[in-house]
């Protein structure tokens, strides 16, 4: 969320997020979302501000009291204060961590100011919200780098407690539905350590997820509900799927509609079409994303060696490919880059070209493995 549109630094993220729009994109999604009958719940799955402004949290809350459902809310890296390089943050203002953000939003949101907690859902389902993010001081007393809190983590404690959680609900005859802001299940094949693009994307699943899951899976859940990716995407392993959302803020601007029963669970995506200052919003934020995109993942891979007329060959490649929008719209399933689009000539094109195309048409078989993530249906074991 964003009340400074004139400072450039913060009115576009390069390839993902539009800072300067954020409050007409959550405004318009939520006019969307109240003009749905029969609307029992709202789970907000994180990222309400940029870094945890105390004035961005202000404009959150009065913009989520809009919403006319109950809601609830997901904590996020981005609702947690964060390093940020020089030049790249708010001068002067306030900045919340987790104890302030819980209590800042406990009226409505973290119920009894807690970021992990139970909500009871109507027809016999129960929403259980986990807290994956830590603190720069918890960071710091682990001795990891401080670049290292932008990866999810729930920790043996927090894990024991779902674990006990999960029993209790299952024991009251309820249906647990987990949510937690980063992936249980891998979403991209870069999640892998040996992947070309592992330090641009290593960091969207929790580190300590084997355990998460084998918890999971111990107790019979069959849906887990993540953001953190800004992207429409589905995993579905051994009866766990894990459903992640697009945020308001970056293309395709998606929410979700979900209509649970005992038997299933059906899932329909709801893109905006438009806001008041741009009424083609799906085309311009789709060229914004596909602009900026390649090159913020051409800055986060050290391993690659590009260079001169090859690298911005192969950058206006993925961008004209449109490789990341689709990735990020849920329509990348058998994606191939079209061979008239990839630089041409020269020993380094040789030895890099096929590597690069290796790695995006990778990306179209994994997708293609996999459900669409836009509109499912979840079948519920019986209990």
């Amino acid at each position: 969320m964003s009340r400074c549109e004139n400072d450039p630094r913060l009115e576009v993220d390069p390839g993902r997020k539009l800072h300067g729009l954020s409050v007409e994109l959550l405004s318009t999604t939520i006019a969307e979302v109240n003009s749905e009958p029969d609307v029992d719940a709202v789970l907000v799955l994180g990222d309400l501000t940029r870094d945890s402004e105390e004035f961005n949290h202000a404009a959150a809350r009065d913009l989520l009291a809009g919403i006319r459902a109950p809601y609830y809310i997901v904590l996020g890296n981005h609702d947690m204060l964060r390093q940020r390089p020089p030049g790249e943050h708010y001068e002067g203002v306030r900045y919340l961590d987790r104890v302030d953000v819980a209590r800042y939003h406990r009226d409505r949101g973290f119920p009894n100011g807690r970021t992990q907690y139970v909500a009871e859902l109507p027809r016999g389902f129960a929403l259980v919200v986990l807290d994956s993010n830590r603190t720069l001081a918890e960071v710091a007393r682990s001795g990891e780098p401080q670049s290292s809190q932008e990866d999810g983590w729930l920790g043996p404690v927090q894990l024991g407690w779902l674990d006990g959680m999960l029993g209790r609900v299952r024991g009251s005859g309820r249906l647990p539905i987990v949510a937690v802001h980063h992936s249980v299940l891998e979403q991209s094949p870069a999640e892998r350590p040996d992947h070309l693009l592992y330090g641009a994307f290593r960091h969207w699943r929790l580190t300590d997820a084997p355990l998460v899951v084998e918890c999971l899976r111990r107790h019979k859940v069959r849906l887990v509900l993540s953001g953190h990716l800004h992207a429409q995407s589905v995993s579905v392993s051994n009866g766990l799927c894990n459903l992640v959302t697009s945020a308001s803020v970056s293309y395709p601007h998606a929410w979700r509609l979900l209509t649970i029963s005992r038997d299933a669970i059906e899932i329909q995506s709801r893109p905006l079409a438009a806001i008041p200052s741009v009424p083609n919003l799906q085309e311009r934020s789709r060229r914004w994303m596909a602009e900026g995109m390649s090159r913020l993942i051409a800055n986060r891979v050290e391993n690659l060696p590009l260079g001169g007329e090859i690298a911005e060959g192969l950058l206006e490649a993925v961008e004209q490919s449109g490789w990341w929008p689709r990735f990020c719209d849920g329509t990348l399933a058998g994606f191939r880059i079209d061979p008239a689009l990839l630089p041409r000539g020269g020993i380094a094109a040789a030895a890099i070209v096929p590597r690069v195309v290796q790695v995006l048409n990778e990306y179209g078989d994994w997708k293609a493995a996999r459900p669409d993530p836009n509109d499912l249906v979840i079948p519920l074991a019986p209990r």
